[in-house]
């Protein structure tokens, strides 16, 4: 009787370390695969993140102007002789550069610019030289002058003052030297790695008390966007400063 009981408790109590042992093999499986699935959760955090900021950067547009149309005069049939622009040149966080004024025959505003352009690739992944277009605002005109007429705004070659940065400016200054030799030879325009570099205009009719902002996107393309008339150049560039 006493070798039985004996049995029967080294049987439980073999019973019980089974058990105890395939419950901790269970919590170390468990465990596993709870850090596991952690460690893909925080992949494709950081994939989706890495994805959610190239979107960001290659729709991202920046600012290079605000343009106030500060007047404009009539003739007696009602068509409008002259307009006078004010043009407030920005740098990347909004903050004020310079600014002109000018008057121009006519209503219909160009703004003239140098655009060079690079691959999306470079945009997305935040390149530190080509991650985004770069812009050499040359001059404005009317529909009512020629385009050689017009009233120059940065002189090309320069380093236009919102690209002062040391290395950025360097390259920069090397792309508007070369500008259209690089327009003009592929092979050249690759290994500066630019994707598109070409003359670039924006106009539209414009009327006294309009304020527009020119933004550049980040692959690529100016905008002339209107804003709201009842703003000022000081609001303007004060909200610009906050965002």
């Amino acid at each position: 009787m006493t070798a039985v009981v004996r049995s029967l408790v080294v049987s439980i109590i073999l019973a019980g370390l089974i058990l105890l042992g395939f419950r901790q093999l269970t919590i170390s499986r468990e465990q596993a695969a709870i850090r596991e699935l952690q460690a893909l959760n925080e992949e494709m955090s950081r994939r989706l993140a890495a994805r959610d900021a190239m979107i960001d950067r290659l729709s991202r547009s920046h600012r290079l102007a605000h343009v106030h149309v500060t007047g404009q005069n009539w003739d007696e049939n009602g068509r409008v002789t002259d307009t006078n622009v004010r043009l407030i040149e920005l740098d990347d966080e909004g903050r004020e550069l310079g600014r002109q004024s000018f008057t121009l025959p006519g209503d219909v505003l160009f703004i003239d610019a140098w655009s060079a352009k690079f691959s999306k690739d470079d945009v997305a992944h935040g390149h530190p030289l080509r991650g985004k277009a770069i812009v050499l605002l040359r001059r404005v005109y009317s529909e009512l002058m020629r385009p050689a007429d017009g009233i120059p705004l940065d002189t090309p070659g320069a380093i236009p003052p919102g690209y002062a940065a040391e290395e950025t400016g360097r390259y920069e200054q090397q792309v508007w030297e070369h500008f259209w030799q690089i327009a003009s030879d592929a092979e050249l325009a690759g290994s500066m790695g630019v994707r598109v570099a070409q003359g670039e205009a924006v106009y539209k009719p414009v009327r006294a008390g309009q304020v527009f902002e020119l933004t550049v996107d980040a692959a690529g393309g100016m905008n002339l966007r209107p804003l709201a008339e009842s703003a000022t150049d000081e609001g303007l560039l004060s909200r610009a400063g906050h965002e």
